[in-house]
């Protein structure tokens, strides 16, 4: 029995800003396609390790 996994959606101006305060300008788009990246990302790592319906 496995729960959808759901992450919390950081806003993108959040993400702009990071970058920004790290020395990167970042365009709404690129930001957009880095978090949609990170996402998609942590949605493989949980599913590979947490979840145990896959074992």
């Amino acid at each position: 029995m496995s729960k959808e996994k759901v992450i919390k959606k950081i806003p993108i101006e959040e993400v702009i800003e990071y970058f920004r305060s790290e020395g990167m300008e970042l365009s709404k788009e690129e930001a957009e396609l880095i978090m949609e990246f990170l996402y998609n990302l942590t949605l493989m790592v949980i599913k590979k390790y947490f979840d145990i319906d896959q074992k």
